[in-house]
């Protein structure tokens, strides 16, 4: 939670205007400036797109390949990205920052194996030349590892970083596409759609290897101890079911419009509805103030509160005390979301009925302004209840945040089907019913867990603490214990590989030597003996007596 709040109470502590807007600013660019940052760069290359190549086919293979790279790399990471979160926590609160560049090493490989292998089932059989699907799995595979490197880079609190990466990568993907547009690579087929893909390729590389080398100066890459984030899924599962089903629940209602009446299927390999898909894209443009509010405000304001509240309780404190920090915490939360609540339902409201004027300007297609107005409602229920989410994980709430995020996949799931049979003008209410029952009921749950939050305090804590080893934990220990022993080994052998080859020469040496008397000694006998019974005397002074089988 302090992430950026030491940050930005350097800015608000002078009381100009010009230390506020560079706050909010600020708060602007680490809330969304990635994602407007990947926006731009491809808002510039659809529209080289658009100038040079006429066939809509082939500008909707390229969006379609961008559409399924960010939207499953984000399923797969998210719950991920939930669990190592809590993983790193814990390791800063017990400064063991060793397992840090560890635990990203045995993360980054498990999302690189998965990754690579959907994409590579994916496309196996789909009717695209071999280097677009190359470069296809490549940016999968770079995305994902993109969204696990943020989580790590964003304990730096160096979000400065992370800003510039993101805009040099896109900025040379814009710079390198306006390139091959002019003076392509000779693919032969799908031309400019491939050229458009390995710059936009080339832009995301660039952004993860910053990332990375910034990364590696900063934490050490310890080898041992890879997989240990692994046993949370033991004490923490809900966490990652709680990643899982709030990012399926995010884009369930665009799969099912998927194959409606609007979607469509490009060379036979991606589905999707560019009509309803870009309409709810530019609904989610809309939540960006509420995303800088909660920064600024929770972070400068409620953390306060927060970490009063539980020192109180640290510190032993009487319960009339804690009660009032509760009191205090509870206030300063409800009227920072209120306040937020408020100033983002004046931006939706104003966006819903200027929407007209804004899509006639800019040239949309009207049926974009029917789905834009009800997704614009429904994103903004949708940031409210995320945000609620992250407010009960503060307070570990776990179990109310699993049933929120449930509640919201399974909601989003019934009511986009439900409205789907109903027609065009209809799209988009399944999303915004969905997202408004997951956030009053996840509201409701966060007034009951402030009404007990003490109980539940007290009462998580074990009266004897006793170590308990769960069978996936043995597991882990096992290979982590075989993987020292057999690295062990290894040094051991080349520590002693000339000592280990001498003794191996020698010992073969010998028995090269012994068989080959042995054997020439048995030929001897066998020559001049021809009888029967000289031959088994043979045989039972060479030590063959009874084996038939090695008599030669």
């Amino acid at each position: 939670m302090a992430g950026i709040g030491f940050e930005l109470k350097k800015l608000f502590k002078e009381e100009s205007y010009t230390k506020r807007m560079k706050a909010y600013l600020y708060s602007a660019v680490v809330a969304a400036g990635p994602w407007l940052a990947t926006v731009i760069s491809l808002n510039f290359l659809s529209m080289f797109a658009k100038t040079y190549f006429s066939d809509i086919l082939q500008r909707n293979l390229f969006m379609g390949t961008i559409i399924y790279s960010f939207i499953f790399s984000m399923i797969i990471t998210v719950p991920f990205q939930f669990l190592i979160t809590r993983y790193i926590s814990d390791c800063l609160y017990k400064k063991e920052y060793k397992n840090l560049g560890a635990s990203f090493i045995g993360l980054n490989k498990i999302i690189l194996f998965i990754t690579g292998l959907i994409g590579f089932i994916f496309y196996l059989n789909k009717p695209l030349p071999l280097y677009y699907k190359f470069f296809s799995i490549v940016l999968f595979m770079v995305i994902s590892s993109i969204w696990i490197l943020m989580v790590y880079l964003s304990t730096l609190k160096n979000f400065k970083i992370i800003i510039v990466s993101f805009f040099t990568g896109c900025l040379i993907s814009i710079v390198l596409g306006y390139i091959l547009m002019n003076i392509p690579i000779k693919f032969y087929v799908y031309l400019y759609p491939t050229n458009l893909l390995l710059a936009f390729l080339v832009g995301m590389i660039v952004t993860l290897t910053m990332l990375l080398i910034n990364f590696i100066k900063t934490f050490e890459l310890n080898l041992y101890h890879q997989y240990d984030f692994l046993k949370y899924f033991k004490f923490y599962k809900k966490i990652f079911f709680i990643g899982m089903f709030y990012t399926i629940g995010v884009w369930i209602h665009n799969f099912i419009i998927w194959f409606s009446e609007i979607g469509m299927v490009v060379y036979e390999t991606y589905r999707f509805a560019p009509i309803y898909d870009s309409a709810v894209f530019l609904a989610y443009l809309t939540i960006i103030p509420s995303l800088t509010l909660f920064i600024v405000n929770v972070e400068t304001n409620f953390y306060m509160k927060y970490k009063n509240y539980y020192g109180s309780i640290i510190k032993n404190a009487s319960l009339d005390k804690i009660n009032d920090a509760k009191k205090q915490m509870q206030k300063s939360l409800y009227s920072e979301m209120f306040y937020i609540l408020e100033i983002q339902l004046i931006i939706t409201i104003a966006l819903v009925v200027l929407s007209k004027i804004i899509f006639e300007y800019y040239n949309f297609p009207i049926i974009y302004r029917g789905i834009f107005q009800i997704a614009a409602l429904g994103a903004f229920c949708n940031v409210f209840l995320l945000l609620t989410i992250m407010v009960l994980l503060y307070f570990d709430a776990r179990t109310f945040a699993f049933f929120s995020a449930s509640l919201f996949l399974i909601g989003n799931s019934f009511w986009t089907l439900y409205f789907l049979s109903k027609g065009l003008n209809f799209y988009g209410f399944g999303y915004f019913i969905g997202s408004l029952i997951a956030f009053v009921f996840a509201f409701l749950f966060l007034s009951i867990c402030f009404k007990n939050l003490t109980y539940y305090t007290f009462f998580s804590q074990p009266l004897f603490v006793k170590k308990r080893v769960s069978r996936f934990e043995k597991v882990i220990n096992y290979i982590t214990y075989y993987r020292f022993k057999f690295r062990k080994k290894v040094e051991f052998v080349t520590s002693y590989k000339y000592l280990i080859v001498v003794v191996i020469l020698l010992i073969g040496a010998i028995f090269v030597l012994r068989d080959s008397e042995l054997y020439k000694k048995y030929r001897a006998d066998r020559e001049t003996f021809k009888s029967g019974q000289k031959n088994a005397n043979i045989e039972k002074t060479m030590g063959f007596e009874g084996r038939e089988e090695n008599r030669f």
